[in-house]
This record gives C-alpha cells, sequence and structure tokens, in this order.
C-alpha cells in the first residue's frame, strides 16, 4: 500500500504526499487493468484513428491532418489518449502501440491522397535510438514521401535527451520530415528549444485558445507566439478552435 501511495505521490510530481485510501486502491486496480488490456487491446485492433483538420483560418481550405489515436475497450469503453498513453509510456507498450498508429497513419495518408499527416510522438517514443530510420522506412514502405509528414514533439520530448533528440530530428529533417512544438507555452524553456532546434511550426495549446474571446491575458500570450513564429519564419496553429469569435481573434493575432 505504501509502495502505491508513492507512485500515486511521483505521478503527480515533485515535494508531495499521499496518504493510502480506498480511492488509491480503486486507481491502482484500474491502472493495473488497462496496463493489462493495452496487449490484448493491440493484437486485437481496437485501437483506430481519427483524423483533425489542419485548415487556413482565413480562406478555411484545409492543409492536412493531425492524426488522433483512440481506444474502444470491450469493458471500460472508450478510453480517453489522457488515460492510457501515459501507461503505455511508464510500461514501454507505447513503442508497439507507435509503430503501429505509424504504419497505419502513413497508409491511410497514401490511400485519401492527404496532403500532409501530423503524427503526435510520445517522449519515449522519440527517445529510441532508431525512431529516424523506422519513420522512414514505414513511409517508404506506404509510398509517403517524406515531405508530406510532420511529426508533432512536446517540449518534454526533447529536454530529456538533447543529444538522442538533435540525432533523430537531424535525420528527419534532412529527409523532408517537418517538427511541431506541441503544447508551447506549457512549458517552461521552449524559447531555448525553438533556437537550439530547426522547429517548423509552433501549435498553441487549447487551453490558451478555450479562453481567448474572455481572458485578455490567453489574448495576448496568443498575439506574441504569433508575432514571435513569424520573426523566426515557423508557422503557428491554434488548437481547438471551435467558435468564429475564436476564429477572428486567431486571425487578428496572426495565426
Amino acid at each position: 500500500q505504501a509502495d502505491i501511495a508513492l507512485y500515486a505521490a511521483k505521478r503527480e510530481g515533485k515535494n508531495r504526499f499521499k496518504v493510502f485510501d480506498s480511492k488509491l486502491d480503486e486507481s491502482h486496480k484500474y491502472r493495473l487493468n488497462i496496463e493489462r488490456s493495452l496487449e490484448r487491446g493491440l493484437a486485437g485492433g481496437q485501437f483506430h484513428m481519427l483524423y483533425q483538420p489542419i485548415v487556413d483560418a482565413i480562406t478555411c481550405r484545409t492543409l492536412g491532418f493531425e492524426a488522433l489515436v483512440r481506444w474502444d475497450n470491450p469493458e471500460h469503453g472508450a478510453i480517453s489518449p489522457s488515460e492510457f498513453i501515459p501507461i503505455a509510456e511508464e510500461t514501454g507498450q507505447i513503442l508497439d502501440i507507435g509503430d503501429g498508429i505509424s504504419r497505419q497513419v502513413l497508409k491511410d495518408c497514401r490511400r485519401w491522397r492527404l496532403p500532409y499527416v501530423s503524427l503526435n510522438l510520445s517522449a519515449r517514443q522519440f527517445l529510441r535510438h532508431n525512431i529516424g530510420e523506422r519513420l522512414l522506412r514505414y513511409a517508404e514502405d506506404a509510398d509517403v514521401h517524406p515531405g508530406r509528414i510532420q511529426i508533432e514533439l512536446t517540449e518534454t520530448a526533447i529536454i530529456d535527451d538533447v543529444e538522442r533528440a538533435s540525432r533523430n530530428l537531424d535525420i528527419l529533417r534532412k529527409a523532408g520530415v517537418r517538427v511541431a512544438l506541441d503544447d508551447f507555452g506549457t512549458g517552461y524553456s521552449s524559447l531555448v528549444y525553438l533556437k537550439q532546434f530547426a522547429i517548423d511550426c509552433i501549435k498553441i495549446d487549447k487551453s490558451f485558445v478555450d479562453n481567448i474571446t474572455r481572458d485578455r491575458q490567453s489574448a495576448i500570450i496568443v498575439a506574441s507566439v504569433a508575432k514571435l513564429a513569424a520573426s523566426l519564419g515557423m508557422s503557428v496553429v491554434a488548437e481547438g478552435v471551435e467558435t468564429e469569435d475564436q476564429r477572428t481573434i486567431l486571425i487578428a493575432a496572426g495565426c
């Protein structure tokens, strides 16, 4: 029980403690269940892809698609990626899941003649030593030019091992793969990595977009990021735009 409490505290960050209780016990059993179900889910074809359009804010022309994985579990129903991806990361199962996703996404890109696909890579996935070669091999198998691929990385994927991240990015970028920095503004040293790595696109987190019409600070942050991206020759994508008012403000900001 102490061990369960310890790992629950670790998952929530530093400088904290957890006291074991029945709620924590239920949460632990649920996590174990998900962990055991992941392998069956992959073998049984329970994962599927959804494609969210990336559109030009002014013309609404579709520029590409972001690939999003979903899991329909027979026991628990639809399980959010925010629940199962961290567990898959901890157990290492993300590597097999990520390989399956990459192959499927690139086949879909070829079959549907998508302009480009944007593929999310987790930190553990991106920092495996041969991720560049693997992705390029999957692209070749699917007959998709690397120029039609964009990878999305969070800041964590870069800072965990800067040297390996640099090596993997170098292989992919030389082949023509584009790189987007996801969840920009939610980390603590993003500007350092914009300078150090050749990032093509900055993605503004949905939490800023949600508040842009009612919170002046969010609007200022978005406008500042858009201006920064333009000055560095990068494109900027705002996530989760759902209203006309949001779109109007984002256009004015330069997204």
